[in-house]
């Protein structure tokens, strides 16, 4: 038999080569998950200040906006028409629907507030007519216990509490019914109010609107976010219904501009509690603290805030965070120089 010849050893990786290796592997890999943490935090920051923005932005749009609109009953203010009301039982924001109170607020709520707001946080009232309204195209011939309106943009349902006015007069009744037999939207206020009829036949230039009176204030969601905190929420309650508007809102503070001399400008700002008439309320300056929600950032936000009047300390934790501060006039008080009148 042949005899066959073996080699002494077989070619292959050294110890020390399989080390050097594993070494520049791990190194490789240490790279390229510092980069993927790098992305994913910057991600997470521009993710933050996008909603940050957005959330800011949006809230005081929404609240500039009604501020606005306070006092609004069509094309003549509380100071020249005061509305006929036959709302039978009326809620008690109907009640207090006049020049002291359509634009007003608590100041530095405490814990056991109604609302269920943040303590030390303020809250917004504002009451008046929709900018949504309908025209009247039936019943324009005599006074009637319902009325006909070209449509139904604000989307009337029975119960709901509506003005009518025409610039000369205005009513504020329950509807009791509404329908649209033959396409003619009918609203009826013969029941839920002190009478049936209006106080006079309204013709077709006269607007229907929804009566509302809106009160704003931040509030705990009762949710968590992903680190395990309270996300806090701005919330309006409108009638009796609340609604969470937006989260990530976390303070709000209110200051009113007042006019002490009646020449139709502002002449300083107060919190709530210092305002001695709100009839003399010309404007609204708000601040909001909002966060991103979710953690945002590698290091806790351990700073405080200014809204205006008050320093605010909310919780620790890796969020980004930014006061929004806006001013808006009461645009249905603004003309109340003697020039004017």
């Amino acid at each position: 038999m042949a005899r066959q010849s073996f080699p002494k050893y077989t070619s292959g990786f050294s110890l020390v080569e399989i080390m050097v290796a594993l070494t520049l592997s791990l190194l490789l890999l240490g790279a390229v998950l510092q980069v993927f943490m790098s992305a994913k935090a910057s991600y997470r920051m521009n993710e933050g200040l996008a909603r940050l923005q957005e959330t800011g932005r949006f809230a005081a749009n929404i609240l500039a906006g009604d501020i606005r609109m306070a006092g609004y009953q069509g094309c003549m203010t509380l100071d020249k028409i005061e509305p006929n009301v036959i709302v039978e039982d009326p809620p008690n924001d109907l009640n207090l629907y006049d020049s002291a109170h359509i634009l007003l607020g608590e100041n530095d709520l405490a814990a056991t507030n109604t609302l269920g707001a943040v303590t030390g946080s303020d809250s917004l009232t504002i009451r008046g007519a929709s900018a949504v309204n309908a025209h009247l195209t039936g019943n324009m011939d005599s006074d009637n216990a319902n009325i006909q309106i070209d449509g139904n943009p604000a989307g009337f349902e029975a119960d709901d509490i509506l003005m009518i006015t025409d610039c000369a007069d205005a009513d504020i009744f329950r509807a009791t019914n509404v329908s649209n037999p033959d396409g003619k939207i009918t609203i009826a206020h013969a029941s839920g109010n002190t009478v049936n009829r209006l106080s006079k036949a309204y013709q077709s230039d006269a607007q229907v609107m929804a009566f509302e009176s809106t009160t704003y204030y931040v509030a705990d969601s009762n949710r968590d976010n992903e680190a395990g905190d309270p996300i806090y929420s701005l919330y309006v309650q409108q009638l009796g219904d609340t609604v969470e508007l937006v989260a990530g809102v976390e303070n709000m503070q209110v200051l009113y501009g007042v006019d002490t001399d009646a020449d139709g400008s502002v002449d300083n700002y107060a919190n709530a509690g210092a305002v001695a008439d709100f009839t003399n309320v010309l404007s609204v300056r708000v601040a909001l603290l909002v966060s991103s929600v979710a953690p945002a950032t590698t290091q806790a936000d351990t700073a405080t805030y200014t809204l205006l009047d008050e320093t605010v300390d909310p919780a620790n934790g890796r969020y980004l965070r930014n006061v929004f501060t806006f001013t808006a006039t009461a645009r249905n008080r603004s003309l109340r120089s003697t020039m004017f009148n």
